[in-house]
Protein backbone atom coordinates (compact mmCIF):
# COMPACT_ATOMS: atom_id res chain seq x y z
CA UNK A 1 0.00 0.00 0.00
CA UNK A 2 2.97 2.32 0.49
CA UNK A 3 4.16 4.04 -2.71
CA UNK A 4 6.41 6.75 -1.34
CA UNK A 5 9.65 4.78 -1.63
CA UNK A 6 8.79 3.68 -5.16
CA UNK A 7 8.02 7.22 -6.28
CA UNK A 8 11.17 8.63 -4.70
CA UNK A 9 13.28 5.91 -6.30
CA UNK A 10 11.76 6.66 -9.70
CA UNK A 11 12.57 10.35 -9.33
CA UNK A 12 16.23 9.58 -8.63
CA UNK A 13 16.66 6.57 -10.92
CA UNK A 14 18.68 6.96 -14.09
CA UNK A 15 18.56 3.32 -15.24
CA UNK A 16 15.76 1.24 -16.78
CA UNK A 17 12.99 0.06 -14.49
CA UNK A 18 9.61 -1.63 -14.73
CA UNK A 19 6.62 -0.78 -12.55
CA UNK A 20 4.57 -3.85 -11.58
CA UNK A 21 1.04 -3.08 -10.33
CA UNK A 22 -1.61 -5.58 -9.25
CA UNK A 23 -4.72 -4.74 -11.26
CA UNK A 24 -6.98 -7.64 -10.34
CA UNK A 25 -7.21 -10.33 -7.69
CA UNK A 26 -9.51 -13.36 -7.76
CA UNK A 27 -9.71 -15.28 -4.52
CA UNK A 28 -7.17 -14.87 -1.74
CA UNK A 29 -3.89 -13.04 -2.30
CA UNK A 30 -1.09 -11.60 -0.16
CA UNK A 31 -1.50 -8.12 -1.68
CA UNK A 32 -4.59 -6.48 -3.13
CA UNK A 33 -5.29 -4.50 -6.29
CA UNK A 34 -3.21 -1.32 -6.33
CA UNK A 35 -0.14 -2.82 -4.64
CA UNK A 36 3.00 -2.16 -6.66
CA UNK A 37 6.72 -2.79 -6.82
CA UNK A 38 9.55 -1.34 -8.87
CA UNK A 39 11.73 -3.85 -10.73
CA UNK A 40 15.28 -2.82 -11.63
CA UNK A 41 17.65 -4.84 -13.88
CA UNK A 42 20.25 -6.70 -11.86
CA UNK A 43 17.79 -8.05 -9.31
CA UNK A 44 17.01 -4.91 -7.31
CA UNK A 45 13.44 -4.05 -6.38
CA UNK A 46 11.41 -1.68 -4.22
CA UNK A 47 8.11 -2.80 -2.72
CA UNK A 48 6.34 -6.17 -2.90
CA UNK A 49 3.39 -7.75 -4.68
CA UNK A 50 3.65 -11.21 -3.11
CA UNK A 51 5.40 -12.93 -0.19
CA UNK A 52 8.21 -13.84 -2.60
CA UNK A 53 6.35 -16.32 -4.80
CA UNK A 54 6.56 -14.49 -8.13
CA UNK A 55 9.21 -11.79 -7.77
CA UNK A 56 11.95 -13.82 -9.48
CA UNK A 57 9.69 -14.46 -12.48
CA UNK A 58 8.81 -10.76 -12.69
CA UNK A 59 12.47 -9.75 -12.60
CA UNK A 60 13.23 -12.09 -15.48
CA UNK A 61 10.73 -10.19 -17.63
CA UNK A 62 12.39 -6.81 -17.09
CA UNK A 63 15.06 -6.77 -19.87
CA UNK A 64 12.68 -7.85 -22.65
CA UNK A 65 9.93 -5.48 -21.53
CA UNK A 66 12.31 -2.54 -21.42
CA UNK A 67 13.79 -3.40 -24.82
CA UNK A 68 10.33 -3.73 -26.38
CA UNK A 69 9.09 -0.58 -24.59
CA UNK A 70 5.67 -2.17 -24.20
CA UNK A 71 3.41 -2.98 -21.29
CA UNK A 72 2.45 -6.54 -20.44
CA UNK A 73 -0.23 -8.09 -18.26
CA UNK A 74 1.00 -11.20 -16.46
CA UNK A 75 -1.37 -13.63 -14.79
CA UNK A 76 -0.33 -15.89 -11.92
CA UNK A 77 -2.57 -18.72 -10.78
CA UNK A 78 -1.58 -19.43 -7.19
CA UNK A 79 -4.31 -21.98 -6.50
CA UNK A 80 -3.07 -25.13 -4.71
CA UNK A 81 -3.87 -27.23 -7.79
CA UNK A 82 -1.21 -25.26 -9.66
CA UNK A 83 1.58 -26.24 -7.25
CA UNK A 84 2.99 -28.87 -9.64
CA UNK A 85 3.58 -26.04 -12.12
CA UNK A 86 5.31 -23.75 -9.65
CA UNK A 87 7.02 -26.56 -7.80
CA UNK A 88 7.14 -24.50 -4.62
CA UNK A 89 3.84 -25.37 -2.90
CA UNK A 90 3.04 -21.67 -2.81
CA UNK A 91 -0.54 -22.20 -1.73
CA UNK A 92 -1.49 -18.49 -1.76
CA UNK A 93 -4.88 -19.52 -3.07
CA UNK A 94 -5.72 -16.83 -5.64
CA UNK A 95 -5.25 -15.56 -9.15
CA UNK A 96 -3.53 -12.21 -9.59
CA UNK A 97 -3.04 -10.12 -12.71
CA UNK A 98 -0.13 -7.72 -12.78
CA UNK A 99 0.41 -4.82 -15.14
CA UNK A 100 4.09 -4.39 -16.06
CA UNK A 101 5.05 -0.99 -17.50
CA UNK A 102 8.40 0.52 -18.50
CA UNK A 103 8.96 3.60 -16.35
CA UNK A 104 9.65 6.02 -19.16
CA UNK A 105 8.06 8.86 -21.09
CA UNK A 106 4.61 9.95 -19.99
CA UNK A 107 4.28 7.41 -17.18
CA UNK A 108 7.54 8.53 -15.56
CA UNK A 109 6.52 12.19 -15.86
CA UNK A 110 3.16 11.50 -14.24
CA UNK A 111 4.71 9.50 -11.39
CA UNK A 112 7.21 12.27 -10.64
CA UNK A 113 4.41 14.82 -10.74
CA UNK A 114 2.36 12.62 -8.39
CA UNK A 115 5.23 12.66 -5.90
CA UNK A 116 5.50 16.44 -6.14
CA UNK A 117 1.80 16.81 -5.35
CA UNK A 118 2.07 14.42 -2.42
CA UNK A 119 5.00 16.35 -1.00
CA UNK A 120 2.86 19.47 -1.29
CA UNK A 121 0.23 17.76 0.90
CA UNK A 122 -2.25 16.87 -1.87
CA UNK A 123 -3.75 13.53 -2.84
CA UNK A 124 -3.58 12.51 -6.47
CA UNK A 125 -5.14 9.83 -8.66
CA UNK A 126 -3.33 8.07 -11.52
CA UNK A 127 -5.76 6.69 -14.08
CA UNK A 128 -4.87 4.22 -16.80
CA UNK A 129 -7.05 3.71 -19.88
CA UNK A 130 -6.62 0.91 -22.40
CA UNK A 131 -7.89 1.65 -25.89
CA UNK A 132 -7.01 -0.41 -28.97
CA UNK A 133 -4.23 -2.14 -27.02
CA UNK A 134 -2.59 1.20 -26.14
CA UNK A 135 -2.27 2.54 -22.59
CA UNK A 136 -3.16 6.15 -21.87
CA UNK A 137 -2.61 8.00 -18.60
CA UNK A 138 -4.26 10.79 -16.69
CA UNK A 139 -3.27 12.47 -13.44
CA UNK A 140 -5.95 14.24 -11.49
CA UNK A 141 -6.99 15.43 -8.08
CA UNK A 142 -9.02 12.97 -6.05
CA UNK A 143 -12.50 14.20 -6.96
CA UNK A 144 -13.92 11.71 -9.44
CA UNK A 145 -15.76 14.49 -11.29
CA UNK A 146 -12.43 15.98 -12.32
CA UNK A 147 -11.55 13.00 -14.49
CA UNK A 148 -11.80 13.51 -18.24
CA UNK A 149 -14.86 11.68 -19.57
CA UNK A 150 -13.91 8.69 -21.71
CA UNK A 151 -16.42 7.68 -24.36
CA UNK A 152 -14.97 4.27 -25.12
CA UNK A 153 -12.16 2.17 -23.71
CA UNK A 154 -11.41 -1.48 -23.20
CA UNK A 155 -10.31 -1.10 -19.60
CA UNK A 156 -9.89 1.53 -16.91
CA UNK A 157 -7.93 1.32 -13.67
CA UNK A 158 -7.11 4.05 -11.19
CA UNK A 159 -4.94 4.26 -8.10
CA UNK A 160 -5.21 6.93 -5.46
CA UNK A 161 -1.95 8.08 -3.90
CA UNK A 162 -2.56 9.66 -0.52
CA UNK A 163 -0.52 10.90 2.40
CA UNK A 164 0.41 8.43 5.05
CA UNK A 165 -1.61 8.63 8.24
CA UNK A 166 0.41 10.79 10.61
CA UNK A 167 0.73 9.53 14.18
CA UNK A 168 2.14 11.73 16.94
CA UNK A 169 3.86 9.65 19.61
CA UNK A 170 4.12 11.77 22.76
CA UNK A 171 6.56 10.12 25.12
CA UNK A 172 9.87 8.60 24.02
CA UNK A 173 10.39 6.06 26.79
CA UNK A 174 11.52 2.46 26.17
CA UNK A 175 7.93 1.26 25.73
CA UNK A 176 7.42 3.78 22.89
CA UNK A 177 10.20 2.35 20.72
CA UNK A 178 8.37 -0.86 19.66
CA UNK A 179 5.26 1.24 18.98
CA UNK A 180 7.30 3.48 16.68
CA UNK A 181 8.90 0.51 14.94
CA UNK A 182 5.64 -1.36 14.32
CA UNK A 183 3.72 1.68 13.12
CA UNK A 184 6.55 2.76 10.80
CA UNK A 185 6.72 -0.73 9.32
CA UNK A 186 2.93 -0.59 8.88
CA UNK A 187 3.15 2.51 6.65
CA UNK A 188 2.26 5.15 9.22
CA UNK A 189 4.20 8.41 9.35
CA UNK A 190 5.27 8.59 12.99
CA UNK A 191 6.56 11.74 14.66
CA UNK A 192 8.07 11.36 18.14
CA UNK A 193 7.78 14.15 20.71
CA UNK A 194 9.24 14.51 24.19
CA UNK A 195 10.73 17.13 26.49
CA UNK A 196 13.70 14.83 27.30
CA UNK A 197 16.35 14.98 24.54
CA UNK A 198 18.19 11.95 25.89
CA UNK A 199 15.17 9.76 25.19
CA UNK A 200 14.62 11.12 21.68
CA UNK A 201 18.11 9.95 20.73
CA UNK A 202 16.89 6.33 20.65
CA UNK A 203 14.57 7.09 17.70
CA UNK A 204 17.14 7.30 14.93
CA UNK A 205 15.70 8.53 11.63
CA UNK A 206 12.38 9.59 13.15
CA UNK A 207 10.83 13.01 12.77
CA UNK A 208 11.47 14.42 16.25
CA UNK A 209 10.01 17.28 18.27
CA UNK A 210 11.60 18.44 21.51
CA UNK A 211 9.61 20.29 24.14
CA UNK A 212 6.87 20.23 26.73
CA UNK A 213 3.24 20.18 25.52
CA UNK A 214 3.08 23.97 25.76
CA UNK A 215 5.96 24.24 23.28
CA UNK A 216 4.82 21.33 21.12
CA UNK A 217 1.47 22.96 20.46
CA UNK A 218 2.95 25.28 17.82
CA UNK A 219 5.59 22.84 16.57
CA UNK A 220 3.26 19.93 15.84
CA UNK A 221 0.35 21.87 14.31
CA UNK A 222 -2.20 19.12 14.80
CA UNK A 223 -5.09 18.73 12.39
CA UNK A 224 -8.19 16.59 12.01
CA UNK A 225 -6.36 13.87 10.08
CA UNK A 226 -3.85 13.14 12.85
CA UNK A 227 -3.75 10.37 15.41
CA UNK A 228 -2.05 10.96 18.76
CA UNK A 229 -0.62 8.41 21.18
CA UNK A 230 0.04 9.73 24.68
CA UNK A 231 2.47 7.62 26.68
CA UNK A 232 4.95 9.85 28.50
CA UNK A 233 3.87 8.48 31.92
CA UNK A 234 4.10 12.00 33.32
CA UNK A 235 0.67 12.79 34.76
CA UNK A 236 0.69 16.56 34.32
CA UNK A 237 2.23 16.57 30.81
CA UNK A 238 -0.05 13.76 29.65
CA UNK A 239 -3.10 15.66 30.89
CA UNK A 240 -1.90 18.85 29.22
CA UNK A 241 -1.27 16.97 25.96
CA UNK A 242 -4.72 15.39 26.11
CA UNK A 243 -6.40 18.74 26.70
CA UNK A 244 -5.00 20.69 23.77
CA UNK A 245 -5.07 17.62 21.51
CA UNK A 246 -8.83 17.39 22.08
CA UNK A 247 -9.21 21.03 21.08
CA UNK A 248 -7.43 20.27 17.79
CA UNK A 249 -10.14 17.70 16.88
CA UNK A 250 -7.87 14.86 15.68
CA UNK A 251 -9.26 11.59 14.41
CA UNK A 252 -7.91 9.61 17.31
CA UNK A 253 -6.29 10.10 20.69
CA UNK A 254 -4.96 6.99 22.40
CA UNK A 255 -3.88 7.15 26.03
CA UNK A 256 -1.67 4.52 27.67
CA UNK A 257 -2.22 3.61 31.28
CA UNK A 258 -4.20 1.60 33.82
CA UNK A 259 -7.87 2.21 34.50
CA UNK A 260 -6.93 4.05 37.69
CA UNK A 261 -4.49 6.32 35.88
CA UNK A 262 -7.01 6.98 33.10
CA UNK A 263 -9.49 8.11 35.75
CA UNK A 264 -6.92 10.51 37.15
CA UNK A 265 -6.08 11.89 33.71
CA UNK A 266 -9.72 12.64 32.90
CA UNK A 267 -10.80 13.72 36.39
CA UNK A 268 -13.33 10.91 36.47
CA UNK A 269 -15.08 12.15 33.29
CA UNK A 270 -15.88 9.90 30.32
CA UNK A 271 -13.39 10.48 27.47
CA UNK A 272 -14.69 11.99 24.21
CA UNK A 273 -15.69 9.74 21.31
CA UNK A 274 -12.33 10.06 19.55
CA UNK A 275 -10.31 9.12 22.67
CA UNK A 276 -9.35 5.50 23.35
CA UNK A 277 -8.27 5.06 26.96
CA UNK A 278 -6.63 2.74 27.60
CA UNK A 279 -5.20 2.46 24.11
CA UNK A 280 -4.97 -0.75 22.07
CA UNK A 281 -7.02 -3.83 21.33
CA UNK A 282 -7.97 -5.98 24.29
CA UNK A 283 -5.78 -9.03 23.62
CA UNK A 284 -4.38 -9.60 27.11
CA UNK A 285 -1.10 -7.92 26.13
CA UNK A 286 1.73 -7.87 28.64
CA UNK A 287 4.99 -5.98 28.29
CA UNK A 288 5.99 -3.28 25.81
CA UNK A 289 6.13 -5.41 22.66
CA UNK A 290 2.75 -7.06 23.13
CA UNK A 291 1.20 -3.70 24.00
CA UNK A 292 2.77 -2.23 20.86
CA UNK A 293 1.19 -5.02 18.81
CA UNK A 294 -2.24 -4.25 20.28
CA UNK A 295 -1.82 -0.53 19.48
CA UNK A 296 -0.57 -1.11 15.93
CA UNK A 297 -3.38 -3.57 15.23
CA UNK A 298 -5.97 -1.08 16.49
CA UNK A 299 -4.65 1.74 14.31
CA UNK A 300 -4.38 -0.47 11.23
CA UNK A 301 -8.03 -1.43 11.62
CA UNK A 302 -9.11 2.17 12.19
CA UNK A 303 -7.12 3.39 9.19
CA UNK A 304 -9.00 0.97 6.96
CA UNK A 305 -12.34 2.20 8.30
CA UNK A 306 -11.34 5.86 7.96
CA UNK A 307 -10.37 5.36 4.34
CA UNK A 308 -13.53 3.44 3.54
CA UNK A 309 -15.70 6.02 5.28
CA UNK A 310 -17.12 3.41 7.66
CA UNK A 311 -16.76 5.60 10.76
CA UNK A 312 -17.03 9.29 11.48
CA UNK A 313 -13.55 10.79 11.43
CA UNK A 314 -14.54 13.97 13.19
CA UNK A 315 -14.83 14.61 16.88
CA UNK A 316 -18.30 14.68 18.39
CA UNK A 317 -18.79 17.83 20.40
CA UNK A 318 -21.24 16.58 23.03
CA UNK A 319 -19.91 16.30 26.55
CA UNK A 320 -16.43 17.68 25.86
CA UNK A 321 -16.52 20.92 27.77
CA UNK A 322 -15.59 19.46 31.15
CA UNK A 323 -12.49 17.82 29.69
CA UNK A 324 -11.62 20.70 27.36
CA UNK A 325 -11.44 23.09 30.27
CA UNK A 326 -8.96 21.06 32.30
CA UNK A 327 -5.92 22.98 31.07
CA UNK A 328 -6.07 24.93 27.83
CA UNK A 329 -6.76 25.00 24.14
CA UNK A 330 -5.13 24.11 20.86
CA UNK A 331 -5.06 25.15 17.23
CA UNK A 332 -5.95 23.32 14.06
CA UNK A 333 -3.30 23.84 11.39
CA UNK A 334 -1.84 21.92 8.49
CA UNK A 335 1.36 19.93 8.79
CA UNK A 336 4.29 19.40 6.49
CA UNK A 337 6.02 16.25 5.33
CA UNK A 338 4.01 14.00 3.05
CA UNK A 339 4.16 10.25 2.86
CA UNK A 340 2.24 8.11 0.43
CA UNK A 341 -0.05 5.14 0.42
CA UNK A 342 -1.90 3.69 -2.56
CA UNK A 343 -5.45 2.50 -2.96
CA UNK A 344 -6.89 1.00 -6.10
CA UNK A 345 -10.26 1.60 -7.69
CA UNK A 346 -11.44 -0.67 -10.50
CA UNK A 347 -14.82 -0.78 -12.21
CA UNK A 348 -16.87 -3.72 -13.46
CA UNK A 349 -14.99 -6.25 -15.52
CA UNK A 350 -15.26 -6.14 -19.30
CA UNK A 351 -13.56 -9.04 -21.03
CA UNK A 352 -10.52 -10.76 -19.56
CA UNK A 353 -8.87 -7.82 -17.83
CA UNK A 354 -11.33 -5.03 -18.36
CA UNK A 355 -13.38 -2.79 -16.18
CA UNK A 356 -16.15 -0.32 -16.82
CA UNK A 357 -15.14 3.02 -18.31
CA UNK A 358 -17.96 4.89 -16.64
CA UNK A 359 -16.80 7.66 -14.36
CA UNK A 360 -17.90 7.08 -10.79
Amino acid sequence: MDMINILRTIRQLEQPAILATIIEVTGHAYRKAGAAMLLIPGGESVGTVSPGCIESDLLERVPLLWEANRYEIAEYNMEPDEDPIWGESVGCGGIIRILLEPVAGELRQFLIEALARLEAGREVRLVRYLRSQELYYELSCTEIESLTPVQSCDWRFSVLFSNRQRVILFGAGPDALPIYQLLTQSSFHVAVADWRPGLLGAFQGAEQYHGTPALLKEKLRLNEEDAIIICSHHLYYDREMIEWSIDSHPRYIGVMGSAKRIGMLFNGESPPANVKAPIGLSIGAEGPYEIAVSIAAELIGLRKKWRDGQIDNRQKEEGHESIRNLFGGGAEQPYGQAEAAARAFAGNRVGQYGSSCSIG
